[in-house]
């Protein structure tokens, strides 16, 4: 995936079919090395808090919560980055990555969000104990917990899934309209945020998580958007 990723612009019409990057097992190596240590550092910290509840029938559903809240931070990260990388205002900082950095850094995310997503889906299907099912996984409205906050974690799963194919065949099947799609990202992230706060029984725990990465994603979106227009008027006035 990495290799068709296009090669973005930071203002102007949408980019055209991509030009592959160099050197991408590098970006790989550190996607799966955060997949890892993102796993490890989430599951220390619920085996601090879960004491022996891990020794009973609840381990799948704590496993599948701990995929979950760490497919939550890679995606904030996944989400933030892509949008700053096309921020106006980001050409007016000293830049810290070359773009083709940015570029294997945002797909490196990907996979790891990918990865961890996966496992959060499958280790709460196969538990009885959390009654979420393999229908109530994939099919909105389905879940026998709390299924319309379910609902939305099916529903960013998807978006996720359109949007990762959007860039994937940027270029080829879906041409330059393939960013409109890319688009979607901000809206799979706000089911992914409304889905953690209304489908976990712990978000008390985790509202910090969830206010300040929901204050960050937003106040790039926003900003972005309304930098845009502004640069738009004032080439119009021009």
């Amino acid at each position: 995936m990495i290799d068709r990723l296009p090669r973005l612009r930071t203002g102007g019409p949408a980019p055209g079919p991509p030009a592959p990057p160099s050197s991408s097992g590098p970006w790989l190596a550190a996607g799966a090395a955060a997949v890892v240590v993102g796993s490890l550092v989430v599951a220390h910290l619920v085996d601090a808090t879960a004491g022996r509840v891990l020794h009973d029938r609840m381990l799948p559903w704590i496993v599948g919560r701990g995929l979950g809240v760490a497919a939550y931070l890679a995606l904030t990260a996944l989400a933030g980055l892509g949008l700053w990388f096309r921020h106006p205002w980001r050409r007016g900082s000293r830049a810290l990555l070359r773009p083709a950095s940015v570029l294997r850094a945002h797909a490196a995310l990907a996979a790891a969000t990918a990865v961890l997503v996966a496992g959060h889906v499958v280790a709460l299907a196969l538990d009885a104990y959390a009654h979420v099912g393999w229908a109530g996984a994939f099919v909105p409205g389905l879940s026998r917990y709390r299924p319309a906050a379910v609902a939305l974690g099916t529903v960013a799963l998807e978006l996720g899934l359109l949007v990762g194919a959007s860039a994937a065949l940027a270029g080829r099947l879906v041409g330059r309209h393939w960013l409109a799609v890319h688009r979607l990202a901000v809206v799979a992230f706000a089911c992914a945020w409304l889905h953690g706060i209304e489908a976990g029984s712990d978000v008390a725990s985790l509202r910090w998580l969830y206010l300040s990465s929901g204050v960050l994603v937003t106040t790039l979106a926003v900003s972005r958007a309304t930098a845009r227009r502004a640069e738009r008027r004032l080439e119009n006035a021009s």
